[in-house]
């Protein structure tokens, strides 16, 4: 055993119960003014129509900057997490709009049976509502296609490309339909015209700056080699003696060629040790770009945006460290292994790694030193051709029992990185044998594989509260 690392991610950004109340009032403001105004309607389904439609539109907008790229917003509660909003957040914001029609619309009345029919007919064929349906459609199918994104038959920079342009054609769209439709004050209009700039002038920069950035501060590919069967090492370096400053458990997004637009990136965990001379970056081969690196070559340009992410010990009271890795999420924990082993520890740190096949574990010249300079002794584990001292089978509760052995499971904190389903299962393992949920942490980017853990749940229902404060919201906003 060895002493527990001092290196801990310093999280940047806004902490997540304010960001929350800040999305919530942020959604809320233009009803806000409006009700201060007293701009509101005497009919009670059309102002709840009113309200749903100022709620979508809102938060139509919020989507522009909740994508994952700018810390302020993602810097606490992580990368993973945003993303997860910001794909849930699209589907509530078009149930508000369709809300928002439905209850335009209204229910047919018997004593006026054509007014239901006239209402539709506005709504479907009225020239001054083009923008209002093309923003519908336009919603509804930009939803769609997030929902359906793995299984569509388009390679993944053609469809990041047509969502961003759906995007900004939406809020464009949405702007027109408030400007024209909406019966606003010049008050209301001024603040939806700001609304709209301050939420899309963030995300054109994050194009803008990578399209006026010099091609010297581009790194390039200083070695390229298959270390697994089915994982590429990149080693990175700058021509200009540039290191990336990060934090062990940090990503970034990197596009292989220096192509200028970000359509090109992918997310790779930084495998390195921070200040170390080159950067290496593991890939696991995947589809779509990571299938030709065979052809890349030494020398070839590589744009860098990052770091990323806040993955990685948060630090405070705990009487040990437990770093548990799958396949080629060991890729962070390495960089952290190495950064300890480099700069020294203070407390208890164990260390655990399985894959499918023995073949596709890191090769020793990659693990053990820093592991020796640790004194740890691994944990591993495969599911096929195990042999030596990789034990067959997967990590369970007996080997979550065998890491906790002499801790305090209450002090203790955990970093699980790997495929999802060994991320859930071994979360809701570690919390039976007494770690808190806040305590374990891991990145989970993708929620169509495998069950939710119980720390998947919490996040849900956090989101779920934000949705029905607005739901709530809306529908005091009808009462006043």
């Amino acid at each position: 055993m060895s002493d527990l690392p001092r290196h801990t991610i310093i999280h940047r950004g806004i902490p997540p119960l304010t960001l929350a109340l800040i999305y919530v009032g942020a959604v809320l403001l233009p009803l806000a003014l409006a009700s201060l105004l007293g701009e509101t309607h005497r009919q009670l389904t059309v102002q709840l129509g009113a309200a749903a439609g100022t709620i979508s539109a809102a938060m139509i907008f919020l989507q522009m900057i909740s994508s994952g790229r700018f810390e302020a917003v993602s810097g606490r509660i992580g990368i993973d997490i945003t993303m997860a909003f910001h794909k849930w957040a699209a589907p509530m914001a078009l149930a508000f709009a369709l809300a928002h029609v439905a209850l335009l619309i209204g229910l047919p009345d018997p004593d006026r049976p054509n007014r239901f029919a006239r209402r539709l007919e506005t709504l479907m064929t009225a020239e001054r509502l083009w923008d209002a349906r093309l923003a519908l459609i336009l919603l509804a199918l930009l939803v769609l296609l997030a929902l359906l994104r793995d299984r569509l038959p388009v390679r993944y920079q053609v469809w990041r490309g047509s969502h961003a342009l759906g995007a900004l054609a939406l809020v464009g769209l949405v702007l027109a339909h408030l400007f024209t439709d909406g019966l606003l004050s010049p008050a209301r209009t001024a603040l939806w015209a700001g609304f709209a700039a301050a939420v899309t002038l963030p995300a054109l920069w994050v194009y803008a700056r990578r399209l006026t950035r010099p091609p010297g501060q581009c790194w390039t590919i200083a070695g390229l080699r298959s270390v697994t069967p089915s994982i590429h090492e990149m080693l990175l370096e700058n021509p200009r003696g540039h290191r990336l400053d990060f934090r062990p458990g940090q990503f970034v997004w990197a596009s292989v060629g220096g192509q200028r637009l970000p359509l090109h990136d992918h997310p790779f965990s930084i495998a390195s040790a921070p200040g170390a001379p080159q950067l290496r970056l593991l890939i696991q081969e995947a589809g779509d770009f990571t299938s030709s690196l065979d052809a890349v070559m030494p020398g070839t340009r590589v744009a860098i945006d990052g770091p990323h992410g806040s993955f990685g010990p948060s630090g405070g009271p705990r009487d040990g460290l437990i770093l548990i890795a799958g396949g080629v999420g060991i890729a962070p924990i390495l960089s952290m292994l190495e950064a300890f082993a480099r700069d020294g520890c203070d407390g208890p740190l164990r260390f655990a790694y399985s894959v499918h096949d023995a073949s596709d574990m890191m090769p020793d010249e990659m693990l053990r030193p820093a592991l020796k300079a640790l004194d740890v002794t691994p944990l591993l584990t495969a599911s096929r051709n195990a042999g030596g001292e990789v034990a067959q089978g997967r990590l369970g509760e007996a080997q979550m029992r065998q890491l906790l052995e002499g801790l305090d499971p209450k002090r203790v904190e955990v970093m699980i990185c790997g495929p999802g389903p060994m991320m859930t299962t071994l979360t809701d393992t570690l919390n039976d044998l007494g770690v808190p949920l806040p305590r374990i942490h891991y990145e989970r980017f993708s929620y169509g594989a495998g069950p939710l853990s119980r720390k998947d749940h919490r996040m849900m229902a956090g989101f779920a509260t934000i949705f029905a404060a607005l739901a709530a919201a809306m529908a005091l906003y009808s009462l006043i």
